[in-house]
């Protein structure tokens, strides 16, 4: 896969998580996704799955990258400082 077909598929797993769920609600949330997300990806190298593997990057990147957005966006960084 080349280099933009990633940035590509990360862009559009980005865009439906975003679209369904809208902006997460806290850092706590965003953790939270992260952290199934994460628990996948070493279920998934356990199994020596590499498809998986790399469909689990993909998603934890995806994940990562979208609470990023929300931070500078400011929605998520508002409902989650005290």
């Amino acid at each position: 896969m080349a280099h933009d077909d990633l940035i590509y598929e990360m862009e559009e797993r980005i865009s439906k998580a975003q679209a369904r769920y809208g902006d997460f609600a806290s850092t706590h949330e965003a953790l939270g996704v992260a952290s199934e997300e994460w628990d996948e990806l070493r279920s998934a190298i356990h199994a020596n799955a590499l498809a998986s593997v790399e469909d689990e990057c993909l998603d934890l990147a995806a994940v990562l990258l979208r609470l990023a957005r929300n931070l500078r966006n400011g929605q998520t960084a508002k409902r989650s400082t005290k």
